[in-house]
């Protein structure tokens, strides 16, 4: 008598199983730091993961610099229209050079991770 494997299927994202994976890369003493500042550290860790693995073109990535860039309120309200200016006028969501370097920066200086900017370019897809 043989026994059948048993399957059982996961309901999860893939980022969440990257995270299983890999981990954040965000060090213990900045998520206590940045918590208790109020940041959200756990969609902060999930912007961050999907940006690092997910294979997005360049629209994508910049959305999810967005995402963490207002997750982390560092763009002010005219930045905002700013970039839901130009989806309105060029009908693709883009951040410019620095607004991109503004986020990958605060990246490194508050949680201590660096990523890579992808190639400039625009794609279509909506504002964060």
């Amino acid at each position: 008598m043989s026994q059948q494997p048993k399957i059982i299927r996961l309901d999860m994202l893939d980022t969440d199983y990257v995270k299983l994976t890999t981990g954040d890369n965000i060090p213990e003493d900045r998520k206590r730091r940045l918590a208790a500042d109020h940041y959200n550290i756990e969609l902060l860790s999930r912007h961050l993961i999907r940006y690092q693995y997910a294979d997005l073109d360049q629209q994508g990535r910049d959305d999810v610099l967005c995402k963490i860039g207002t997750t982390a309120d560092l763009f002010t309200p005219a930045d905002m229209e700013a970039m839901d200016d130009r989806l309105r006028t060029t009908g693709q969501f883009f951040l410019t050079q620095g607004e991109r370097q503004q986020v990958v920066n605060w990246l490194q200086d508050e949680l201590g991770v660096t990523v890579e900017l992808g190639e400039p370019g625009t794609t279509d897809d909506k504002a964060c």
